[in-house]
């Protein structure tokens, strides 16, 4: 179980990349009459999406250890449906995104083929 536990700060620094991402890409939307290298210019001079993609390159390193520790087959599946929880909650909380019923169904389906895939692994 310890080791499952080792995906959650990985998701958390995947989650945070992504929601940074979405919520900075927003204020170059506002550069609408500005060429595609003015928006590169713009993501890359930017520090908060600069600390989204380090979080997402740390994130990519701490994978590779979980990787040595766990079977890939069962701690992607941990990964990517912790993740998209999260990323659909943080959405919700911090985009003002819409959650609907179903995709809370859609959570409670994942986190339920997770349990299912990890007891089956014990």
């Amino acid at each position: 179980m310890r080791n499952y536990l080792m995906i959650l700060p990985i998701a958390l620094l995947v989650t945070y990349s992504q929601l940074i991402v979405k919520w900075r890409s927003s204020a170059v939307e506002q550069l609408a009459s500005a060429s595609f290298l003015q928006h590169l210019i713009k993501f890359i001079t930017d520090p908060v999406i600069l600390s989204a993609y380090t979080a997402a390159l740390v994130a990519s390193f701490a994978w590779l250890y979980v990787v040595t520790k766990l079977p890939l087959t069962v701690a992607f599946p941990v990964y990517i449906g912790v993740t998209f929880a999260m990323v659909l909650l943080g959405g919700w909380f911090f985009l003002s995104e819409t959650l609907s019923t179903t995709k809370l169904v859609a959570v409670l389906l994942i986190f339920s083929g997770i349990v299912i895939g990890v007891t089956a692994d014990a």
